[in-house]
């Protein structure tokens, strides 16, 4: 019943390991020769929305795992 749960954290980890360096790889190739990478306000009014309901879904499926409600 279920996947087991040492596959699917290392699957996890590893997903969002190659996300991550996805990212900064793609941030690394598009920013400016010679300038160091900045973000404004709106690079934060982007990232938010995308992290925080990503974050909240895997924190509900943490605590439906362990019944914690």
């Amino acid at each position: 019943m279920g996947v087991p749960q040492s596959g699917f954290v290392i699957f996890l980890v590893f997903g969002i390991f190659c996300t991550i360096a996805g990212i900064a790889a793609g941030a690394y190739i598009l920013k400016p020769k010679d300038q160091p990478i900045q973000f404004d306000k709106w690079g934060y009014v982007v990232i938010i929305p995308i992290v925080v309901p990503i974050v909240a879904a895997l924190l509900f499926e943490v605590l439906s795992y362990y019944r914690v409600f």
